[in-house]
């Protein structure tokens, strides 16, 4: 049974962390901010999403999939296979499919998450768990992911989550996407201080 806590700003409501793993203390996670390595703000983000884990207990082993060659998908699947907790942070939606399609890193974190290792998303972390990515063209960039053609997306999720509702920066491309996709797909809209708990066959959202 799957078990994700997508988020929009994980620092923001990293205690719900506990309604998937009540024990973090010593778990290890492995932390994939590769999304953001597109983005200026990127480092100094992904500083404060490892920081939020960090302090709940975690034992934080980061792996950068950008950087991996393509044949490294035998190391990254040992590294996802071996974590307690898979942690995929925000950034661009598309370029993060794409490199854990070109490393094989997709199909890793799914059958880990099919096989029941809890899911945090933050942002695009979350939006990938949807079947497909194209909604998030109004939020992101495709350019910044050249080499894909294909928006399919983990498909662990039924629904397609958008981040950063009613926030300062982005809120207003969440809410074009609620006007131009709200009649024909499951969106599930969330503002930076609220996460879905995805457990036991059942979608929560936590305020």
């Amino acid at each position: 049974m799957v078990t994700m806590l997508p988020t929009s700003m994980f620092h923001n409501v990293s205690p719900t962390v506990h309604e998937i793993e009540p024990r973090p203390q010593g778990k290890r996670v492995v932390f994939i901010p590769t999304a953001s390595a597109v983005e200026p703000w990127g480092p100094a983000h992904t500083a404060l999403s490892k920081h939020a884990l960090q302090r709940l207990g975690f034992e934080v082993e980061q792996l950068d999939v950008e950087n991996m060659p393509s044949d490294s998908a035998e190391d990254i699947t040992h590294k996802i296979t071996e974590a307690d907790c898979i942690y995929v942070g925000g950034g661009n939606t598309f370029f993060l499919l794409q490199e854990l399609r070109r490393t094989g890193a997709d199909r890793a974190i799914i059958n880990q998450v099919r096989a029941g290792t809890p899911y945090i998303g933050e942002s695009a972390g979350s939006v990938i768990t949807a079947p497909n990515i194209g909604y998030i063209k109004l939020m992101d960039r495709t350019d910044k992911a050249p080499d894909l053609t294909d928006y399919t997306g983990l498909d662990l999720a039924d629904f397609h989550v958008v981040p950063h509702h009613h926030a300062a920066a982005m809120g207003h491309a969440a809410q074009r996407i609620l006007d131009r996709h709200g009649a024909n797909l499951s969106l599930k809209p969330l503002t930076n201080r609220q996460a879905l708990l995805v457990k036991d066959g059942k979608t929560r959202l936590l305020r």
